[in-house]
């Protein structure tokens, strides 16, 4: 009975903690002068469409621009046996997600602190983004300039301002939530 109060308590220490990250996260983001990406966690209604309606080949290499804590590259990696690679600029997220894969048992997720410009985007098959179309806009030439030809870009929940998606993936009412792209 105390094991399972001990328990109950942690995980109301920690929920709290996360909810107060999240709400000056919010904060932080609205004041901030430089408006780059923030942590939000991919939701796991859009791991589930992407889980059934993905086609990706395994073995391949994924990166995740700004990848926050580094749940979608868990997901790429248990689902597709995807390589991952994921860039992070934000303390919090990146101990939060370096912490969660060693406890997990992930050694082949490769979190980086630093910005995705320098990574060499040839080197990926796979483009995955979960971010606002501020930011969208703001990488966008970027990515198709450096990608390779055959690469391929999931894009969760928003759109790109100038490139079409050759592919989009609408949740069960109809909604597009995930957008695919090519060079």
């Amino acid at each position: 009975m105390i094991g399972k109060q001990i328990i109950l308590s942690l995980l109301l220490i920690a929920i709290m903690f996360f909810s107060w990250r999240v709400i000056f996260g919010l904060l932080v983001f609205m004041f901030k002068k430089d408006k780059s990406a923030m942590y939000v966690p991919s939701f796991n209604r859009h791991i589930r469409l992407m889980k059934h309606h993905l086609k990706l080949v395994r073995w391949k290499k994924l990166i995740d621009l700004w990848c926050g804590d580094g749940k979608a590259m868990r997901f790429f990696a248990e689902t597709f046996w995807l390589q991952c690679d994921g860039y992070e600029l934000q303390r919090f997220p990146y101990l939060y997600g370096k912490l969660i894969n060693r406890v997990l048992g992930y050694k082949k997720l490769n979190l980086y602190k630093q910005n995705f410009s320098q990574a060499n985007l040839k080197r990926y098959d796979y483009i995955y983004t979960y971010l606002l179309p501020v930011q969208m806009a703001e990488i966008e030439p970027r990515i198709f300039k450096h990608m390779n030809t055959h690469s391929i870009i999931i894009s969760n929940s928003f759109q790109f301002a100038v490139h079409t998606p050759y592919d989009v993936i609408k949740d069960k009412h109809g909604k597009p939530s995930i957008f695919l792209y090519k060079k």
